[in-house]
């Protein structure tokens, strides 16, 4: 299966671009290390995604996408020098970024959900009090946590200790980014821990181009996202990549 992804990747990159001329399309730069994010081994399912998604949404919105690879210490200079019209980043919307900067909505979520055993009646951060739950030292999880009456927050720097920890009871369950939270629950824990929330912040990737260069752009790629998601297309290739849980909260 692997291999089979892997063979299609290829055939995206060749479709969408890889930096060459543009044949009058528009072009996306895109760093496939993702920096400053950490996927490890999800790096080629993030940029498989990504490359697929803009392949459909340009189909759908007939905009001619042309991905163009671009190094991750470039790729901002990129954008300000017009080498492309929009990148792909995990640049927030900060209200500092947005007098420079157009953002997209969240096309690939990255924020922090709630996990628990199988067999666990917690289903929202909305019953908590009273509960021990651990979050990863640095996360923004903490401060999502401390809105919620009674919460008892327990700090680890491992999030496989922090899972298995929930097996163990030691906590009742466990705020973990999403992609890695799908990932374990996919995999490792598969049939003991579950995913019981959206993502709870606003972290992800967008589509973004300098400030009022390209409207057009945004508004298409937003439609077509919006598009996908309401065809179901958009879950369905979340799963391909296996970037989601087809039965779990994240694609509520």
């Amino acid at each position: 299966m692997k291999r089979v992804q892997t063979l299609l990747l290829l055939v995206l990159l060749v479709l969408v671009g890889c930096g060459g001329s543009s044949n009058g399309g528009r072009r996306v730069g895109v760093d496939a290390s993702w920096y400053p994010l950490q996927f490890g081994t999800r790096d080629n399912s993030v940029t498989a995604f990504s490359t697929e998604l803009m392949t459909m949404i340009g189909g759908v919105e007939k905009i001619p996408f042309v991905k163009v690879n671009v190094n991750w210490d470039d790729l901002m200079e990129g954008l300000q020098k017009d080498r492309y019209e929009a990148i792909l980043t995990s640049m927030p919307p900060y209200i500092f970024n947005e007098k420079l900067f157009d953002f997209s909505d969240i096309y690939l979520p990255l924020g922090p959900v709630l996990v628990v055993a199988a067999n666990s009646k917690i289903n929202s951060i909305d019953n908590l009090c009273g509960k021990e739950i651990a979050v990863i030292s640095g996360s923004t999880s903490a401060l999502i946590l401390e809105k919620s009456t009674g919460v008892l927050i327990r700090y680890y720097d491992s999030i496989p200790i922090a899972l298995n920890d929930i097996l163990a009871q030691t906590v009742d369950g466990a705020m973990v980014d999403v992609l890695t939270a799908v990932a374990y629950c996919r995999d490792l824990f598969q049939g003991q821990l579950k995913i019981v929330t959206p993502p709870l912040n606003e972290e992800g990737l967008r589509l973004v181009t300098k400030h009022n260069a390209a409207p057009d752009l945004i508004k298409g790629f937003n439609a077509g996202l919006q598009k996908m998601k309401k065809d179901g297309s958009y879950d369905k290739l979340l799963e391909k990549w296996g970037l989601q849980e087809s039965t779990s909260a994240a694609s509520k």
